[in-house]
């Protein structure tokens, strides 16, 4: 049978489902507000200890760290992925969210840090200056001018020196060092300067798309990469008082009508009875002890608290 088949090859992280079926969990949503309301959330990656994601756990949408896991701040988040199953005659029970069959690299095409710290561009070029200035405050520019190594074997204190590097170009000595004098460079060419024109108005509020720097060019961003080890970008659902839903995502391997359970993080998030929940727990109350639509034994349960 089919069912043997998959109880040898498929171990859930649920007891429940260890003791009374076989696959990975499920989720039968009879009234989720979040598929109302859209409280769906699926931007942030499983964090990289995460193997496996079964349909009903729970996780934090830890946002300040960038992942999915089970120990962030904020309420607990139902696991309800799309399921996606790509043999014909495959069982509902047979899908999970499993971190080996996802290789997720980049994260965004936008966002990454060519520095390495922030988010920033690759580079920015302009091809026409119209409003009088460069980025650097600049109103004019000088082009033509040329340098030579100084031939002078003594400071002289009516000249101008120079150093050179790739990065910066010529740069004016305020004070010229004997010491330095074979790296010094002496202007042999002025050049000619060029007053950068003003050709556009001020900002017009009738014009709403007026752009006073119309010329000027960001380059590509660089792209955001997924978190180191992760691979894997859940949905989760905000779930509120009063929302339904027969699962068989259960640590325990036996409930009844009445039971209090709870996300537990040392279960992975998975719903464990608790007989007297804490004022802050998110809690959700079976109401009926039922089947899952593949008729496997299930738990309906109602968000209570």
């Amino acid at each position: 049978m089919l069912s043997e088949f998959l109880k040898k090859n498929i171990t859930s992280q649920a007891g429940f489902i260890v003791k009374n079926g076989y696959g990975y969990g499920q989720v039968e949503p009879n009234h989720l507000s979040a598929q109302r309301t859209a409280q769906v959330y699926a931007q942030l990656p499983a964090a990289a200890d995460i193997n496996v994601l079964e349909q009903g756990q729970f996780v934090k949408y830890d946002y300040a760290n960038g992942v999915v896991n089970f120990t962030g701040p904020g309420e607990w988040m139902l696991v309800f992925n799309e399921i996606k199953l790509y043999r014909d005659n495959q069982l509902d029970a047979e899908f999970a969210m499993i971190k080996d069959n996802y290789q997720a690299r980049v994260y965004s095409p936008f966002g990454g840090a060519k520095d390495g710290t922030s988010p920033d561009t690759v580079w920015t070029k302009q091809s026409r200056w119209y409003n009088g200035q460069d980025s650097d405050g600049n109103t004019s520019i000088t082009l033509g001018r040329t340098f030579a190594k100084t031939a002078d074997t003594a400071i002289d204190s009516s000249k101008t020196y120079y150093t050179y590097s790739v990065a910066d170009g010529y740069v004016a000595v305020e004070t010229a060092d004997a010491d330095e004098l074979g790296n010094y460079y002496e202007m042999t060419n002025a050049g000619n300067t060029y007053n950068y024109d003003d050709v556009t108005a001020a900002p017009d509020m009738y014009e709403i798309h007026y752009n006073e720097d119309p010329f000027h060019i960001e380059g590509a961003y660089k792209e955001a990469m997924m978190p180191a080890g992760t691979t894997m970008v859940p949905r989760v659902f905000k779930t509120n008082v009063g929302d339904i839903m027969t699962t068989n995502t259960i640590a325990d391997q036996t409930v009844a009508v009445g039971n209090k359970l709870v996300p537990d993080a040392n279960n992975k998030g998975i719903l464990t009875v608790k007989a007297s929940p804490a004022a802050t727990d998110m809690v959700w109350q079976v109401v009926k002890v039922y089947t899952m639509p593949d008729h496997q034994p299930g738990v309906k349960v109602m968000r209570i608290q």
